[in-house]
């Protein structure tokens, strides 16, 4: 009978406790910090969008986002995008959050657009392309085409449009967020034509692939005849697809990787494998373009002279580079004689040029051929995305300065 009675009080207690706390309320705590205001770049969740459609434990089979991730990381996205060059008018393509910004603030998203500093910014990544929270799929944020701002006098804008590419060239185009002066000009050919160069980074900017591969931008000498572009530039598939036909195409693992080295969210076309290096061309025997013998993309093209198109290349820039650091080769404003460029340990081009040290060049027109050597030399393609173009600036330019 104790033991009974006993049973009862200590289930009367639990009841009572139970009661209490459910049906009182107590005194609020202190109020918690106010929500996050910085975070310009969340997006929300679109209706009914389920996590394991894409995040699957053990077995990610759906998207394969983890090998994607680790392409990704190979890339010069992940590690060579100058990720601190996040102030106000770099951050819209050097971190991700930027991007998202510039894309949101905009539409067509303008180099030009401020974006707000990030406090803790990432690299350009998975969310600088994709929404796949907001848009439950992975579709590309923006494939509109883009206008890409001409640095050279005479020559107008540039309106880009190759399918997927468009969304590469949001970024690997010409800045914006200032203007060139003086623009280089190919009708100043007299000698009492001179052109005062005061900044050091007397150049479009390190992205002019869009450019090249239209084939535009360059500084296209009088007297001199240009004979147009090569079959990259119209090339049907290119123009439908754009730069991932060839950056991102899929190849075999290894030799012709196209994961985790080379090719896919790589974007590398060039890697090494286990010391060795090669090349992804899966993307140049798709049908129509190159054959399927193809193992490099240095290779001979009509318009090389049977050299292989980037050992071309890099031996007319270092001839440039050669005419434009002697100075007995050099004339400078038609009154002493300079280097034209500065070349660092690390291999880095600066032009030799400051607000203090002016550089002068007379005539004028002759700037052209420091402004082909940049612009050839920042495309970093070496002649593979249109060598007729990029040959015939730099032979151009060698001839006008050897005149």
């Amino acid at each position: 009978m104790n033991n009974r009675i006993t049973f009862y009080i200590i289930a009367v207690i639990v009841f009572i406790t139970i009661v209490t706390m459910v049906g009182c309320k107590g005194a609020e705590g202190p109020q918690g910090p106010p929500g996050e205001t910085t975070l310009v770049n969340l997006e929300g969740f679109a209706p009914g969008i389920k996590c394991g459609t894409c995040h699957i434990p053990d077995a990610d089979t759906t998207y394969y986002l983890l090998a994607r991730s680790y392409q990704w990381s190979q890339s010069k996205h992940a590690n060579g995008g100058d990720l601190e060059r996040n102030s106000s008018g770099c951050a819209g393509c050097h971190t991700s959050e930027g991007f998202v910004q510039r894309m949101k603030n905009l539409a067509g998203g303008s180099i030009s657009q401020i974006v707000s500093d990030q406090a803790q910014p990432s690299p350009p990544g998975c969310f600088a392309c994709h929404s796949p929270h907001l848009r439950a799929n992975f579709s590309l944020r923006d494939t509109t085409p883009v206008t890409i701002k001409s640095f050279v006098a005479g020559v107008p804008d540039a309106v880009f449009d190759y399918g997927r590419g468009n969304l590469c060239v949001k970024c690997h185009q010409t800045r914006t967020t200032s203007t060139l002066s003086p623009l280089p000009d190919p009708t100043k050919t007299a000698a009492t034509d001179t052109i005062t160069i005061t900044s050091s980074r007397w150049y479009p900017h390190y992205g002019v692939q869009g450019q090249m591969l239209m084939g535009t931008g360059g500084f296209q000498f009088a007297g001199y005849t240009y004979t147009g572009n090569s079959y990259h530039t119209t090339a049907t598939a290119i123009k439908q697809k754009g730069c991932p036909i060839c950056h991102m195409a899929q190849g075999v693992y290894p030799p012709n990787l196209g994961t985790g080295k080379g090719g896919g969210h790589t974007m590398n076309i060039r890697y090494t494998w286990e010391g060795t290096p090669g090349s992804v061309v899966a993307g140049c025997k798709t049908a129509g373009c190159h054959p399927s013998t193809i193992t490099t993309p240095d290779i001979v093209g009509a318009s090389t002279g049977g050299v292989p198109v980037q050992t071309l290349v890099v031996a007319y820039l270092d001839t440039l580079t050669q005419l434009m650091t002697d100075a007995s080769g050099v004339l400078t404003g038609g009154k002493y004689k300079r280097n034209w460029i500065v070349v660092g340990a690390d291999g880095a081009v600066t032009v030799n040029a400051s607000a203090s040290k002016p550089l002068k060049i007379a005539p004028a027109s002759r700037a052209g051929a420091l402004w082909n050597y940049l612009f050839v030399e920042h495309d970093l393609s070496e002649g593979v995305h249109n060598t007729k173009f990029a040959v015939e600036l730099l032979k151009s330019s060698i001839v006008e300065l050897r005149k």
